[in-house]
């Protein structure tokens, strides 16, 4: 049996454990999914957290908000997705030690591919935490024109677009009086935050600054169709929601769990059959 975990904070109604079994069924893998919340955001919890993960036979967790940042923290090895990303949404426990990956960062990636061969030009990217990392790292290898980075936290901001412009992309840090002019020039917009989520609900910027981009994607995927995503729908906007970066995430993160890699055949099958309308 193979024993998955997922950490973070406000999980209860993550698709996670839904997605994992539901597949792991499909393939007749012995797999055992299941949350395991934590709530305080304490590198020193996480730590002893994901010690005593690993001690009870757990052999592998994912990881959410807060704690993307921490996980490469408490890692022997960092695959090169969490080197450049400097976070980790997967942690793979191996008798050589812990192994870090982002999956969000390869998810965002084939998630994009919706858009086809169309690349993402001029971007405004709001929330610089650990999926604002990944996804903003992801859009430097789908050659993005420019990121316009916006965060309440400032050192959090310039720390990411200092990894940013080592990957040699134009990155511009935004004031709060930037901001406006920034979104409405701009041909994606991504929100990073939590804002949306149903424990926080709302919308990151004012609905009437989303009307002549081309394209948006929220991170929240609980729900699905956020208020940024229903603005960018009522604009005609192309919309790549939360939910498309949760499964091809979790794509990568089951074959890390299980060492095996998916057809295109067993996804299609799964996506149709068994995961095609979550709510």
């Amino acid at each position: 049996m193979i024993n998955c975990r997922l950490i973070g904070a406000n999980i209860d109604k993550s698709k996670s454990p839904e997605f994992h079994n539901l597949l792991a069924e499909q393939l007749n893998i012995e797999l055992d999914y299941q949350l395991s919340p934590l709530e305080s955001g304490d590198i020193f919890d996480f730590r002893a957290h994901s010690s005593q993960m690993e001690e009870s036979n757990i052999h592998a967790t994912n990881v959410t908000y807060p704690y993307k940042e921490m996980a490469v923290q408490v890692a022997d090895f960092l695959d090169t997705s969490a080197k450049i990303v400097e976070a980790s949404n997967t942690l793979v426990f191996r008798p050589e030690g812990t192994f870090a990956y982002n999956t969000d960062f390869s998810g965002f990636i084939n998630a994009y591919h919706v858009f086809r061969h169309c690349k993402p030009g001029k971007t405004v990217l709001i929330g610089c935490g650990g999926v604002g990392k990944a996804v903003a790292a992801a859009l430097t290898e789908l050659e993005t024109e420019h990121i316009a980075l916006y965060d309440r936290d400032t050192e959090k901001m310039h720390g990411l677009a200092q990894l940013l412009e080592k990957r040699n992309v134009k990155v511009t840090c935004l004031t709060e009086t930037m901001l406006e002019q920034h979104v409405r020039e701009a041909d994606g917009l991504l929100n990073c935050t939590p804002i949306g989520h149903y424990k926080t609900p709302g919308i990151p910027i004012p609905s009437d600054w989303i009307e002549n981009q081309k394209w948006v994607f929220d991170a929240v995927y609980t729900p699905i169709e956020t208020e940024f995503i229903k603005a960018a729908m009522g604009a005609n906007l192309a919309v790549l929601t939360g939910f498309e970066l949760f499964f091809h995430q979790a794509v990568d993160a089951f074959q890390l769990f299980t060492d095996r890699e998916l057809t295109p055949q067993e996804l299609s099958q799964f996506r149709q059959n068994q995961f095609s309308n979550p709510v």
